[in-house]
């Protein structure tokens, strides 16, 4: 309602305007989702790969650092091959021991272990020369292995080294207590370089903001990033577990961190969708402004006509569908000033021929009362056949007089068949033979007026020689429909006349207007939902059916409405 009550140049401008802006809200919406969708799904590809490949170097590193301790471990619990001893090496067999220890544990020693030392009671080691032991021994790593007497890893800074290159170390420490072994109450110790480990982390961590924390399967922690934010729940977070020894490594990162290239994709795709508004706005202006120039001086044009100003003439300017249609204004503005010049110059003339007509119209009336005076005057002069057929003659004449098509039972319209029957039998005596079946109930069924007098009237001027034949009538239901077949035994129709029985006739032939009528009263009632069906041999008769929806008289009013 609120777009009817506008101008049309308003309604263009908002039309236009509405017609560019969904596209580009469409298309802006998507792209945002879209980009947004890879944006983040990359990131969260990106952080879950980064994490996985942490897992997996340390389950590598891990795996062979408890390798490496169970070897030497099973080396040195073998006290009949092996004498070591606490102190550092005297004798020649002790260098030789000493020898064949550093021989294996160089032989442990991978290109990513820092070092592998077996540390004595005495503070003597066995391994490279560059560590120092009293330095080592103040870690909280040998602090816990050495008040808890069990296994201790973790993660540190190596702080004991004489050429240090190592920023970050995963240490392992292993008590060595062995009832027949040697170097009993010793310590093996291995540490694996993860200075690249911590490079990938310090990526996650700068880059992407992301906090990681590593704690080892009782949940004490070995790392965490260290970071002013707290952890929140809406944070996004990535899991992962080491196979060897079930370390829980978490990737933490801030909602806000994560969606922040979603944000920015956001206000990108809003300031185009901004720029794109405000040349809309300017497109929609100029279009409509265009657009409707040549339709407000037609609608000036046409107010003078409407007022009865004819001498105005719309000037065209252009060749588009606007100047066409102001060039078949002004065509039609001639057009009418010319019909009505034309009208008033009939006009008199058509007042004439109406009064004219009005003498030379037919009074039903005057013609039943005629009927009825002649009827009477054959009685009383007592001529019965004559009488009998002026009554019948009436009573059909008031069907055919009766210029509404309205539906009537078949109750109705066989009674005044019968009529038409009493005339032809006085006309050519009981030459003719009629039979009816019907159901009774179906005599409440509705079907147009007159309707089987043109058909009967067909065969009997057409079909019998001198009024001598059968006539068969069979009204039946069929689902939804009215089934009507009417056959004679006549002359038949020859095909090239069959097929043009119920259509318009040539209007310089004379008759056949009768059975167009039925076929129309038909159409009228029921528009294409009806049959008609017609099959003749020629000497042997014709068979005629039509078919139509029911309907019941109950269903319709004294008008026939519904």
């Amino acid at each position: 309602m609120f777009m009817l009550n506008l101008s049309t140049q308003k309604r263009l401008f908002i039309m236009f305007l509405v017609v560019a802006l969904i596209p580009m809200l469409t298309l802006g919406i998507i792209a945002y989702e879209q980009s947004a969708k890879v944006v983040n799904g990359k990131l969260s590809n990106y952080n879950h790969f980064a994490g996985e490949k942490i897992k997996t170097q340390l389950d590598q590193i891990l795996e062979d650092m408890y390798y490496s301790a169970a070897e030497i471990q099973q080396y040195l619990a073998d006290s009949t091959s092996v004498n070591l001893q606490h102190q550092e090496p005297q004798t020649y067999s002790d260098f030789k021991e000493a020898n064949n220890l550093e021989r294996l544990l160089q032989a442990h020693k991978k290109s990513n272990i820092r070092g592998i030392y077996v540390i004595t009671s005495s503070d003597f080691y066995y391994g490279d020369y560059d560590f120092n032991v009293k330095q080592f021994k103040k870690q909280d790593i040998w602090k816990r292995t050495f008040w808890s007497g069990d296994s201790e890893i973790g993660i540190y800074q190596p702080s004991y080294y004489k050429n240090n290159t190592s920023h970050h170390v995963l240490g392992l420490i292993v008590p060595l207590k062995f009832s027949y072994g040697v170097l009993n109450n010793s310590y093996l110790l291995i540490e694996t370089d993860i200075d690249d480990l911590f490079d990938l982390m310090k990526v996650l961590e700068q880059d992407l903001h992301s906090r990681i924390t590593i704690r080892n399967e009782i949940g004490q922690l070995l790392y965490h990033t260290k970071s002013v934010e707290e952890n929140r729940k809406d944070d996004i977070i990535w899991m992962e577990h080491t196979r060897i020894n079930n370390w829980e490594f978490e990737i933490r990162v801030p909602r806000e961190e994560f969606y922040q290239s979603s944000r920015v994709i956001f206000k990108m795709v809003s300031i185009g969708i901004l720029i794109a508004f405000i040349l809309a706005l300017m497109l929609s202006y100029v279009f409509s402004n265009q657009f409707t120039k040549g339709i407000l001086k037609l609608k000036f044009a046409i107010d003078e006509v409407s007022q009865g100003i004819f001498d105005g003439k719309l000037s065209v300017h252009t060749k588009d569908e606007i100047g066409k249609l102001g060039l078949h204004f002004n065509r039609m503005v001639e057009k009418i000033k010319q019909l009505m010049e034309e009208v008033r110059e009939k006009e008199s003339t058509k007042r004439e021929a109406e009064m004219k007509a009005i003498h030379y119209q037919i009074n039903p009336h005057l013609l039943f009362n005629t009927l009825n005076t002649i009827q009477w005057k054959a009685r009383l002069d007592g001529n019965e056949e004559i009488g009998k057929m002026l009554l019948h003659l009436t009573k059909v004449l008031e069907g055919n007089l009766n210029f509404n098509i309205d539906l009537i039972s078949l109750k109705e319209e066989l009674q005044s068949i019968q009529h038409f029957f009493a005339i032809q039998e006085l006309r050519y005596g009981p030459n003719f033979h009629v039979s009816l079946k019907m159901n009774e109930k179906l005599e409440r069924g509705l079907i147009p007026r007159m309707t089987l007098q043109p058909m009967l009237e067909n065969i009997f001027f057409h079909a019998f020689e001198d009024g001598t034949g059968n006539i068969d009538l069979e009204f039946t239901e069929n689902n939804r429909y009215f089934q009507l077949v009417i056959k004679d035994n006549g002359k038949g129709i020859p095909q090239e006349k069959l097929k043009t029985l119920f259509t318009r006739p040539n209007e310089k032939v004379r008759g056949g207007i009768g059975l167009y009528n039925v076929y129309q009263k038909f159409y009228i009632h029921y528009g294409k939902d009806f049959l008609i069906n017609t099959d003749s041999v020629v000497g042997k008769g014709t068979t005629i059916l039509i078919t139509w929806p029911i309907r019941w008289v109950d269903q319709y009013d004294e008008n026939g409405n519904h």
